[in-house]
């Protein structure tokens, strides 16, 4: 329970890193709250909705007095050794990234910084990442940058960027060609724009 709370306060932390918070963020992570706590007795639903809109609320005023220190929750969770918890962190998370309909570029960066201090699997959290950005519209993408789209880091030279770009090619190319014509493929051919943009601004 607690550990979940801390969810909730991770997930706030990725609401508010663009300075404020979206009505469409604060429904998310309170539907979460909604659905996690539904399998048990009305009794343990009553003490499971005061832990985490305890921890919603306090959460968001720290955030406000810039006070959320995202460092210390992930590492506070990951003293609880719940595996499963960890990976349902990231996943509202990018639940609460696409929630207002954009991709915005510091909360896909702080969601990798989550990710990374979670010790959660590299291919896994790209997967979810993945799949939070085939729900959004070709729009949301738009103001975001290539390098937080597509995982590049900064640090890398050309040869392992090249080398990068290719497998996300190949991964979207795939994916294009099993998709009928709709959100989801004009989605998939975004990605493939962006790395088509990638190659261009590396010169590769």
């Amino acid at each position: 329970d607690n550990a979940r709370a801390l969810s909730v306060k991770i997930a706030m932390a990725v609401a508010m890193s663009d300075g404020s918070l979206a009505d469409e963020e604060g429904d998310t992570i309170k539907n979460w709250i909604k659905s996690t706590i539904s399998s048990y007795s009305k009794d343990k639903q009553k003490d499971l909705k005061n832990i985490y809109n305890a921890a919603l609320k306090d959460a968001y005023k720290l955030a406000q007095k810039d006070k959320l220190i995202l460092s210390n929750l992930t590492s506070s969770l990951k003293e609880y050794d719940e595996v499963q918890i960890n990976y349902d962190t990231i996943d509202l998370c990018y639940k609460v990234m696409a929630a207002d309909g954009v991709a915005d570029a510091d909360e896909l960066r702080v969601i990798r910084k989550i990710g990374e201090s979670l010790d959660i699997d590299v291919s896994e959290l790209n997967k979810m990442k993945d799949k939070s950005l085939m729900s959004l519209s070709n729009q949301a993408t738009e103001n975001s940058s290539i390098e937080e789209i597509l995982g590049i880091e900064k640090s890398w030279d050309k040869s392992k960027i090249k080398q990068h770009l290719t497998a996300e090619f190949q991964k979207w190319n795939n994916r294009i060609n099993a998709l009928e014509e709709g959100d989801d493929r004009n989605n998939a051919q975004l990605m493939l724009n962006k790395i088509a943009d990638a190659r261009k601004k590396y010169d590769l």
